[in-house]
């Protein structure tokens, strides 16, 4: 039997009503080759819709994780624009986004330690 996946199963049910076809295998009754082949064809169909719509979406996707980055790298210009004209102190800065340099916390150092 092939692997218990969704294609796995229809190859399966495929491959057994090919082995009822040749006569191999009784069916209990309802149950017929031409229907299990209905079947598989059904499922195999709805496989390929979910497909296709996983393809599309991953498109949209990448879409969209284009534009964001488009839209930070615009945001990030005009910061560094507003940087350039009012200065990196300045309230315009602050007012686009930016931390301004009398406002940043100075780095915190380890005193050394002497042996």
């Amino acid at each position: 039997m092939a692997k218990n996946t969704d294609l796995g199963v229809v190859t399966e049910a495929r491959r057994l009503a090919g082995v009822v076809i040749k006569g191999k295998l009784k069916l209990p009754s309802g149950l017929t080759a031409e229907q299990m082949t209905k079947d598989a064809d059904s499922a195999q169909k709805e496989l390929d819709d979910i497909d296709q719509t996983k393809r599309s979406l991953t498109k949209k996707v990448t879409d969209k994780n284009k534009s964001i980055k488009g839209l930070r790298d615009v945001i990030k210009r005009l910061r560094n624009a507003v940087k350039g004209e009012y200065g990196d102190d300045s309230t315009e800065y602050e007012s686009v986004g930016g931390k301004r340099l009398s406002e940043r916390k100075p780095p915190v150092r380890k005193p050394k330690v002497t042996a």
